[in-house]
């Protein structure tokens, strides 16, 4: 992404910052660009983001203040500053999964699954924890289940829906209801292969008439957040199938409770919970009656 000005919002921890505080961070940081990068340097943990246009150093001063922090606001020359901000993104494994930018392709391994992830402006690098989590549980029902209609909702970058694919052999339907993460969804399912095994569509939660069309689903992912779960609880009650599985995160552990007891309400109920630092992902069944 080249334009004629680019300008850099940085924080510089001595030490990474713990989960909670790095995501409230984060959010703000990345509503003050149009990339965000969040690593460990190798002298601390460096976190910046990338806007079109010079930052109005008070809006920046104001939107850190409630963390005590400050940011160093600098011009940078010309270059593809996105690109250039994933080289710094190490390749990850997650069991059989692979995942790993472009610039990583000469170290995919011969043996497990690779899966290429450009992120882009859309969430899912698989390097948070939440993604993580919804990996795990996800391989953790591989092992008891056959899921045949499957759904993500909020897809992000794709990389549930294409994980769902290599794990289940089946098709997969994919929404989000932001135009970039869905043009980012179908680049990627381009570059993996998969185009014609996930379908990515346009929706707001359950809305497209694609995904009411296919239910109910075996598997429901979404990992998006917690108000948006529990708004989203009775829709996912409705396109669950009986014996399905639904696995939800981008909450915290201390949000679970909340996200539970509305499913709970609807007739759902937990079949397990995985933890990941401060974060955690429920999977979910339907309530024996």
């Amino acid at each position: 992404m080249e334009t004629k000005e680019l300008w850099s919002i940085r924080i510089d921890f001595a030490l990474k910052p713990n989960d909670a505080l790095r995501m409230q961070i984060e959010t703000v940081m990345e509503a003050l660009g149009i990339a965000l990068s969040s690593f460990e340097d190798g002298q601390g943990w460096r976190m910046e983001t990338i806007a079109e246009a010079k930052p109005r150093v008070a809006e920046v001063r104001a939107a850190l203040k409630p963390f005590g922090i400050a940011a160093t606001i600098a011009r940078l020359p010309q270059r593809n500053w996105v690109l250039e901000s994933r080289k710094g993104l190490p390749p990850l494994k997650a069991g059989p999964f692979f995942i790993h930018g472009e610039h990583d392709r000469d170290k995919r391994p011969k043996q497990g699954i690779a899966l290429e992830i450009d992120a882009g402006m859309a969430f899912g690098t698989g390097r948070h924890e939440t993604t993580m989590g919804c990996l795990k549980a996800l391989l953790r029902l591989k092992k008891t289940h056959k899921f045949k209609r499957i759904l993500d909702v909020g897809t992000g970058t794709g990389i549930l829906a294409f994980a769902a694919w290599h794990l289940f052999g089946q098709p997969v339907i994919a929404g989000d209801n932001d135009k970039d993460a869905v043009r980012v969804a179908k680049e990627n399912a381009g570059i993996n292969g998969l185009k014609k095994h996930v379908r990515i569509v346009s929706s707001d939660g359950y809305k497209a008439k694609t995904i009411r069309d296919h239910a109910p689903y075996d598997l429901i992912t979404a990992n998006i957040l917690a108000n948006p779960l529990i708004a989203l609880a009775p829709a996912l009650a409705r396109n669950l199938a009986r014996n399905g599985r639904a696995v939800l995160s981008g909450l915290m552990t201390d949000q679970a409770k909340d996200v539970l007891a509305a499913h709970r309400a609807v007739g759902l109920e937990l079949d397990f919970q995985l933890r990941l630092g401060d974060w955690s992902v429920l999977v979910l069944k339907k309530a024996r009656r």
